[in-house]
C-alpha cells in the first residue's frame, strides 16, 4: 500500500509575527515547528505500515526551511520526502495550496492513501485536507480515529455530532486524522539516522507542470487585505464591606453591565 502525507511547517505559537507590509507570517528555521496535527498523521501512517508492508512519503509546501519537517518525517518511518518549493508558490491561500500538493502528488503518481493533520496551528481552517481530496477527485473523511484496511476499502471511525460513525471508503481515499489518534516526536538518534539514510527530494513549478495562475497570490481566492490590533483595557475593582455588602455590591455591578437579568 501507498501512503502519501501530507505535512506542513508552521511557526510556534509563543513566536508568532506578522509582516506589517505583506500581512503575512514571519518564518525562519528558528521560530518554525513542525505542524503538531500532523503528527497525528505520520503516526497513523507508520502504523499502517507495519500492518500492511506500506511505502510513505512526506509531501510538504513551502521554502527551503521546510525540509526541517521532512527530515522529522523521515526519522517517524516516511520513506521518500519531497519538498514542493517555487518562489512562486509564496502567500498561497487553502486552495492554492491544494493545487500545489495535488500537482505534486499527480506527479509521484499511483497511491492507495492520503493522510493529513485535521488542521493546522497557524491558520486554523481544516481545509486543505477537503479541498485537497476534491481536487483529486477521491473520497474523503475528516476526523478519523481508527483505520484499516479491508481488501479494497478502508474502514475508518470518527466521532461527529456526538455520534460514533463506522464508514467504509473505496481506495484511493484521503483522510484527515483526529489528535485522539496516538502520536509520538521523533528522537534526535531517529532524526540522525534520517539524515544518514535518506535525502529530500524539492520539486519547482515547472517540475509539478502546475498552471502559475493557480498558484500564489494569483490563483489564491482569499488573502488578508487589513490587520487591526486589537486592544483591551483590564482593572481590578477591589469591593469593600462585609461578604453581604460585597454580594450586594457586586450583583449590582453586574446588573448595571447587562451581565444578569
Amino acid at each position: 500500500m501507498n501512503i502519501i502525507v501530507c505535512i506542513k511547517q508552521v511557526v510556534a505559537g509563543d513566536q508568532v509575527k506578522i509582516d506589517p507590509l505583506t500581512h503575512t507570517l514571519v518564518r525562519s528555521a528558528e521560530n518554525s515547528v513542525i505542524n503538531p496535527f500532523d503528527l497525528f498523521a505520520l503516526n497513523m501512517a507508520g502504523h499502517l505500515k507495519k500492518l500492511y508492508s506500506s511505502s510513505i512519503t512526506a509531501v510538504t509546501m513551502g521554502p527551503k526551511i521546510s525540509e526541517e519537517v521532512l527530515w522529522e518525517a523521515l526519522a517517524m518511518g516516511a520513506d521518500r520526502a519531497i519538498l514542493l518549493s517555487d518562489p512562486r508558490f509564496a502567500t498561497s491561500d487553502t486552495l492554492a495550496t491544494s493545487y500545489v500538493l495535488g500537482m505534486g502528488i499527480r506527479k509521484i503518481g499511483q497511491f492507495d492513501l492520503i493522510l493529513c493533520g485535521m488542521r493546522t496551528t497557524d491558520s486554523d481552517t481544516a481545509q486543505v485536507g477537503p479541498q485537497l481530496a476534491e481536487e483529486l477527485d477521491i473520497p474523503h473523511v475528516t476526523n478519523v480515529e481508527k483505520l484499516e484496511r479491508k481488501k479494497n476499502l478502508f474502514l475508518v471511525e470518527r466521532l461527529s455530532d456526538g455520534y460514533r460513525e463506522i464508514l467504509e471508503v473505496s481506495a484511493p481515499a484521503l483522510f484527515t486524522i483526529s489528535p485522539k489518534a496516538a502520536t509520538r516526536f521523533p528522537s534526535l538518534i531517529e532524526i540522525q539516522d534520517a539524515h544518514a539514510r535518506h535525502s529530500i527530494e524539492s520539486w519547482g513549478l515547472e517540475e509539478i507542470e502546475a498552471d502559475p495562475t493557480k498558484v500564489g497570490r494569483a490563483g489564491s481566492h482569499t488573502w488578508v487585505e487589513e490587520l487591526i490590533p486589537i486592544t483591551r483595557e483590564k482593572f481590578c475593582d477591589f469591593i469593600q464591606g462585609d461578604p453581604k455588602q460585597q454580594a450586594k455590591s457586586l450583583f449590582s455591578k453586574l446588573f448595571e453591565k447587562n451581565l444578569l437579568s
